[in-house]
């Protein structure tokens, strides 16, 4: 009997803490000001924190967190980009950042749908950073550190979200830096390139290949640079929010049948390198091997340029990333990367 019981006490703890929480919430035994912000059971020192309204009402955070707990994937690069590197995040967001950044140690994984309450009091973040999808657990996660939660900017997607992790964070001087440089570096673009130049662009996923639309990451890029695109491949910016908003993602599918869509007179090929894809260069030699591929003008004229997977991201590291491509293909002359 001895055995059984330590086999099982750490689980028993684990979850006697956890219902204390819950208790605690709904009985109100925390006061929890909901249009206020965070209550800490202890005084806080009034300098070291300060005020942020989000979607919740207004929350008490510190002015430099230094324990921050990201739950969206699409707040992660962000965070990075202003000088925090998280201790815990989704996994998969993480892996794809470690491709532009380097290795990042000592990064926790965490279900952004349904975060782990009890991780989350054992890593005892400072600041949590979340997304108006996890206003149902909102309470619960502000008993556990001050909770910020963002929503999603229509208009500009990755550049709200680094508004919304710069003001969390008390990093706006540098979120305004940072896109000071990327429309200087966009302006410098616009100067040296041959606006009639039609650009098309396709992504080479593991379920096969899709044309990113307006509101997709690259195509804010494009629109900002005012590079063209092929008419008979880009939905209006408004069409492609609609879509979004309705539950698609800024991207269509197309059949070997319509390859003819994504010709142009430079076309990037965008490779996705993730673990979803692992299938991902038999998908690459099946395109290249179909008769449709070679009739397009811009195999033909081999203005082919394969770009890596920071043409997906989400934020302002991704972007100067994809600003380097543009300015290495579209203003210099290049050897195709992909030939026929």
């Amino acid at each position: 009997m001895a055995i059984v019981k330590v086999n099982i006490m750490p689980k028993w703890l684990s979850l006697m803490a956890l219902l204390l929480l819950l208790f605690l919430c709904s009985c109100n035994l925390w006061t929890f000001p909901t249009n206020k912000g965070y209550l800490l059971t202890k005084s806080p020192d009034k300098t070291s924190m300060r005020v942020v309204k989000h979607v919740m009402g207004e929350t008490m955070v510190p002015s430099h967190p230094q324990r921050v707990a990201v739950l969206m994937p699409a707040l992660v690069e962000p965070t990075f980009a202003l000088g925090v590197k998280p201790i815990v995040a989704p996994k998969n967001t993480v892996s794809d950042l470690q491709q532009l950044v380097g290795k990042l140690k000592d990064v926790e994984d965490i279900d952004f749908e349904s975060p782990n309450l009890e991780k989350l009091l054992r890593i005892k973040p400072d600041l949590i950073l979340g997304f108006s999808s996890h206003q149902d657990i909102y309470n619960l996660l502000s008993h556990i550190a001050p909770t910020v939660l963002g929503t999603f900017d229509s208009n500009a997607p990755w550049k709200g979200f680094l508004a919304f992790t710069a003001d969390a964070l008390g990093k706006t001087d540098l979120a305004q830096q940072l896109m000071a440089n990327y429309y200087a570096r966009l302006a410098q673009l616009r100067a040296s390139m041959n606006q009639r130049t039609v650009v098309s662009v396709v992504e080479l996923r593991g379920d096969g290949l899709f044309l990113p639309e307006a509101a997709s990451f690259e195509g804010e890029v494009f629109r900002d640079a005012g590079i063209l695109r092929p008419s008979n491949q880009l939905l209006s910016f408004e069409t492609s929010i609609r879509l979004r908003l309705g539950g698609r993602y800024a991207f269509l599918p197309i059949s070997e049948e319509l390859l003819h869509e994504v010709d142009g007179d430079i076309l990037f090929l965008v490779k996705d390198w993730s673990a979803a894809s692992p299938n991902l260069n038999s998908i690459q030699q099946h395109l290249l091997a179909s008769p449709l591929w070679h009739k397009l003008k811009v195999v033909q004229h081999s203005k082919v340029y394969e770009v890596g997977s920071h043409w997906r991201g989400m934020g302002p590291i991704s972007a100067n990333l994809v600003i380097d491509d543009l300015v290495r293909y579209l203003t210099k002359p290049m050897k195709p990367t992909i030939t026929q």
